[in-house]
């Protein structure tokens, strides 16, 4: 069984507001686990915890309550060259030029000179910014700016990322880009937790989903459970009566609507010949058959988080 590089278990934060400092909670007894080589996704709202709970992994906030566990022991500052780090909004130096940029942070990270010298051109090269080395951060557009951050928090070779919307604000070429970068460092053996609000993105490259509402998990998923195709088919039926409908005694479906004269039934795979063969004796007319549409990512997210 793969080891857990994020273990959150109860974790409660809460903030103090107004003039009688009234405590709010931004997470509430918020519970996951993480393990080592897959891609989670981390998705909610605007003010549902995900960023309290990311600087909380990062050591930015402290929690009231409950634990937090990276790589296996109590979350601190000595995990942190172990942790690549990119925020939603990449904020660095403005006047310096991209590579500088990324000398700063290789610092930071206990890079030495010369390891990055070999490190920074390739990486700029991988975000399609190598055109843009010797360019000033204040000239960037925002697609690049946000390239930037990831290639930052890449550096150092960490083998957790934590990315807070790294899509945010890309063209379509520059999500394609990215979200293949993600895939690659999975490939490599990266863990990645990553807070996104497009769920697109989320289909196409993570391997599980935590859904957070008002500061707490509504639900978590392996995201095959949405990319299976039913094996359940829809039948549509008009001239649809109780006379009919005695008829069908015996036969194994179930009934997804019954308005007027016209009934839509819903049969398994094995149990559609002999319901399509019955029908056909009858007086009714057989409109539509197709598979049974299961819920999807976005059905599920607008169930459990969407408003109302």
């Amino acid at each position: 069984m793969a080891e857990a590089v994020i273990e959150i278990d109860g974790l409660v934060k809460s903030y103090r507001t107004g003039l009688r400092r009234t405590p709010v909670f931004a997470v509430k007894k918020l519970s996951l686990k993480v393990t080592a080589g897959s891609i989670v996704a981390f998705v909610g709202p605007n003010g549902a915890g995900k960023t309290t709970t990311i600087h909380t992994l990062l050591g930015f906030l402290k929690p009231d309550a409950g634990s937090v566990r990276l790589f296996g022991k109590a979350a601190d500052t000595s995990s942190l060259r172990r942790i690549g780090y990119q925020p939603e909004i990449f904020n660095t130096y403005p006047f310096y030029k991209a590579n500088e940029v990324l000398q700063y942070y290789g610092q930071l990270s206990g890079m030495a000179s010369s390891d990055l010298h070999q490190a920074i051109p390739p990486l700029l090269d991988r975000m399609g910014l190598a055109d843009a080395a010797n360019r000033k951060a204040v000239t960037f557009s925002k697609g690049m700016n946000q390239r930037l951050g990831l290639a930052q928090a890449l550096l150092h070779d960490p083998e957790l990322l934590i990315l807070d919307e790294p899509t945010s604000g890309l063209d379509p070429e520059g999500r394609r880009l990215v979200l293949d970068i993600i895939r690659e460092e999975k490939a490599r053996g990266r863990t990645i937790f990553l807070s996104s609000h497009i769920l697109s993105d989320v289909e196409r490259t993570c391997d599980e989903v935590f859904m957070v509402r008002q500061g707490e998990i509504v639900f978590a998923e392996h995201l095959s459970a949405f990319a299976g195709q039913s094996q359940q088919w829809e039948i549509e039926v008009s001239a649809w009566d109780v006379a009919v409908k005695g008829q069908l005694i015996g036969l194994n479906f179930t009934f997804l609507s019954e308005v007027g004269d016209k009934a839509l039934l819903l049969c398994s795979s094995e149990s559609k010949r002999d319901l399509l063969h019955k029908l056909t004796e009858l007086p009714v007319e057989v409109g539509t058959v197709q598979r049974h549409r299961g819920a999807t990512l976005e059905d599920t997210y607008m169930k459990f988080v969407g408003k109302g």
